[in-house]
């Protein structure tokens, strides 16, 4: 399992599903409006004012990064539990 962590396509495939997820978030805000809770990865900062096109563009993958990739992998992870 942990020949995965970090590999490009993971990264890629969480990445496409942060930005499926945010997506049905905002369909639902538009009906709704926000949310008003902490999110889990950062608990000073409410889920729905997380800036996630900025923490996509800094939670990529890179090639030969092999450390950067799985600490990317890792917050892709918990930012879809934050979701």
């Amino acid at each position: 399992m942990s020949q995965l962590l970090g590999r490009q396509d993971c990264v890629e495939s969480l990445r496409r599903d942060l930005v499926d997820l945010q997506g049905a978030i905002v369909d639902v805000f538009s009906r709704t409006g926000p949310v008003r809770c902490p999110s889990w990865k950062f608990p000073d900062k409410l889920s729905c004012n997380l800036d996630l096109v900025s923490l996509l563009e800094q939670y990529d993958f890179v090639d030969g990064e092999e450390e950067f990739n799985q600490h990317s992998h890792i917050v892709l992870l918990e930012l879809v539990v934050d979701r």
